[in-house]
C-alpha cells in the first residue's frame, strides 16, 4: 500500500485530477491546508484532509507524512497538487521498497498549459556535481523502514523552499539504500498553467536558458507521452472555460 500527503493551496482543476489518478491506481491520497474551497474538493473525493497553515511548508510536508503512519503503509510517494505520475510507477515502486529505503526517478517532463497550446519538455535531472545521482522530489517513494528512522518527518520543517535536498540529506545521514528507476515507461509529469505560479519556471526551459539540462519535445513525442496522461486535454478545456 502507497499513501501520497499533497499540500494543498488553489490550483483546484488540477487537483481533482491528480486526486483521482492517484486513487484509481490504487494510492490513498491526504491532504493538508487550510482553505475551506480546498478541503470540501479533498472530502468530496473521499480524501482526509488534515488542516494547517501553509507556512512554512516544511512543517505542512511533515504533518501529512506523520497522517501517513496510521495507515502502516508499505511507502509513501512524494508527489505536489501540480505532479502526476503514470500507473504503472505506482505498482513498481512498491516492488522495489522490499530491497530500498527509497526509490525514484533522475528526470521528469514538464508541461505548461496556456490558452491555445500545451507545451513539454523533458528535463533530465539535477545534472552533474553532488546531485547527479540524486532523484528529482517528483515520484520519491520512501519506505515506512526509511521513515520510522526519520520519525516520520523527513523535511527540515523550518523550510519553505528546498525541500528535496532536506529530505536527501536525511537520507544520506541514514545511509539510505537508493533505487533509479531508468525505464522511460516509468513517467513523471509537473504541470503549470497560465493560471497559477509554480515554484519551477517552464519559460527557464523553453526558453534554452538551462542548455542541456533539458529538451522539446516534438508534436509526436508528446502525443505519445500523453497517452499515459490523457487527462492534459481535459484540464486544459476545464482551465480555459474557467
Amino acid at each position: 500500500m502507497i499513501v501520497a500527503p499533497i499540500p494543498v493551496y488553489g490550483r483546484r482543476p488540477l487537483l481533482k485530477h491528480t486526486i483521482t489518478r492517484l486513487q484509481n491506481a490504487g494510492v490513498t491520497v491526504i491532504c493538508m491546508g487550510h482553505d475551506k474551497g480546498d478541503e470540501q474538493i479533498a472530502k468530496s473525493l473521499g480524501v482526509e484532509w488534515v488542516t494547517i497553515s501553509n507556512d512554512p511548508l516544511g512543517t505542512k510536508w511533515n504533518a501529512g507524512f506523520m497522517a501517513a503512519k496510521k495507515y502502516n503503509p508499505d511507502g509513501v510517494l512524494f508527489v505536489g497538487s501540480s505532479d502526476w505520475v503514470s500507473d504503472n510507477y505506482i505498482q513498481e515502486a512498491e516492488n522495489m521498497l522490499s530491497q530500498y529505503d527509497m526509490v525514484g526517478k533522475l528526470g521528469c517532463h514538464f508541461t505548461d498549459i496556456g490558452k491555445t497550446n500545451i507545451r513539454t519538455v523533458n528535463w533530465f535531472g539535477y545534472g552533474k556535481g553532488q546531485r547527479s545521482y540524486e532523484p528529482i522530489g517528483i515520484g520519491r517513494v520512501l519506505s515506512s523502514r526509511a521513515l520510522n528512522k526519520m520519525n516520520w518527518q523527513p523535511f527540515d520543517k523550518r523550510l519553505n523552499s528546498g525541500l528535496d535536498w532536506s529530505m536527501w540529506l536525511k537520507l544520506l545521514a541514514m545511509d539510505a539504500q537508493i533505487g533509479i528507476f531508468d525505464d522511460p515507461e516509468l513517467k513523471l509529469l509537473s504541470i503549470s498553467t497560465h493560471v497559477w505560479d509554480n515554484k519551477h519556471k517552464f519559460a527557464d526551459h523553453w526558453s534554452g536558458s538551462l542548455r542541456g539540462q533539458s529538451e522539446k519535445l516534438g508534436n509526436k513525442a508528446e502525443d505519445d507521452f500523453f497517452k499515459s496522461f490523457p487527462e492534459i486535454y481535459t484540464l486544459q478545456q476545464e482551465i480555459c472555460e474557467g
